[in-house]
């Protein structure tokens, strides 16, 4: 009993001071926002102010798509979830392509961006 306590200790002690990087700003819109007016003065770890900008500027983009068109915005998100179901087949089929491999991971982080704002504005939770 005392192994599993002291496991899960460690666990959050090492999850707890991890490097925030755009995934973590991604999934906590809050803590973005107060990272970005933050920014200036104390710079967070693991990535740089102006990647903080960028990504409050695209999510605060796709927020207002979401707002002004939830149907079209949830059209966006099948269109992608296509497109990438479309690239992994073709992936299968022909291995070596960079190209293909370097679209089909732009398009996963366009998917997980929408995702992000989706649970952010829309899920009960928030």
């Amino acid at each position: 009993m005392n192994k599993y306590l002291v496991m899960i200790f460690i666990t959050l002690g090492l999850t707890a001071c991890s490097e925030r990087g755009e995934h973590y700003y991604r999934a906590n819109p809050k803590e973005l926002q107060m990272a970005l007016e933050s920014c200036p003065g104390q710079k967070p770890s693991g990535i740089s102010c102006e990647q903080l900008a960028q990504l409050g500027r695209r999510l605060n983009s796709l927020a207002y798509q979401l707002q002004l068109s939830p149907q079209g915005f949830g059209n966006k998100i099948l269109a992608i979830q296509q497109t990438i179901a479309e690239q992994k087949s073709k992936l299968n089929h022909s291995e070596g392509d960079s190209e293909l491999k370097a679209a089909l991971a732009q398009n996963e982080h366009d998917l997980a961006d929408c995702l992000a704002v989706v649970k952010w504005l829309e899920s009960p939770e928030s």
